[in-house]
């Protein structure tokens, strides 16, 4: 039987692009637990009748979206080299997922506080600039207990915490979000609120996520 002291907290680094950004959260999970025990890792199990290794993401990416530096936290039984995990780790991942690095953890779940994202969005940057230059973006957030509460995006969407540049046509627009435990926003709000906006049916929309932060700004690693 596992001794709780027992284990080291490993946080795992990956990259989740192209076809990958189509695995659910709940698949995404049994994927890297598969993977962990294809890779033969000396990992943890939980105790209890229906043991399974431990495995958790301190903010877990929306369907659909890329991930440049998303990470998951695994727990072994023994003192491990990190470079060789990250070999065996990588060598069993499916098309998109890719390790990129592994460390002991040092800092909790609870200190993410911010994401930055980039979004390719289908309209021109005059168009997201006449958007951000509204005094407030009201949307309907859904809410842990599946209702809904008004939300202002304006205060989220300043110029200050948002860059951007056009390419062939589209607008590539880098901003930074809440992404915390009592604060969050989805940028699925923000190209909804834009899409209305614009008083377009649809807008095409690509969302990449490029780093998760801590409250100091510092990458969560």
């Amino acid at each position: 039987m596992n001794d709780v002291k027992d284990f080291t907290t490993v946080r795992v680094t990956f990259s989740k692009q192209g076809r990958a950004r189509y695995i659910s959260h709940l698949d995404l999970n049994r994927t890297m637990i598969r993977a962990l025990r294809r890779a033969e890792l000396p990992i943890w199990y939980t105790e209890g009748f229906n043991k399974h290794p431990y495995v958790t993401f301190a903010a877990p990416l929306s369907l659909g979206f890329e991930g440049e530096r998303e990470t998951m936290d695994v727990r072994l039984n023994e003192q491990y080299d990190m470079d060789e995990l990250v070999r065996r780790l990588d060598a069993v991942m499916p098309e998109g997922l890719q390790i990129l690095s592994a460390a002991v953890a040092v800092k909790k779940a609870g200190d993410v506080d911010r994401a930055v994202y980039e979004l390719t969005v289908g309209c021109a940057a005059s168009d997201v600039d006449a958007f951000l230059a509204q005094p407030t973006v009201i949307v309907q957030k859904k809410t842990k207990k599946k209702t809904f509460k008004e939300l202002d995006l304006a205060p989220f969407l300043s110029q200050a915490n948002s860059t951007l540049r056009e390419e062939a046509g589209q607008t590539v627009w880098q901003l930074t979000l809440p992404c915390n435990s009592t604060d969050s926003v989805n940028p699925s709000l923000v190209t909804e609120a834009l899409c209305s906006f614009l008083k377009r049916e649809e807008l095409p929309c690509f969302v990449r996520r490029l780093a998760v932060l801590d409250k100091e700004g510092q990458p969560f690693a």
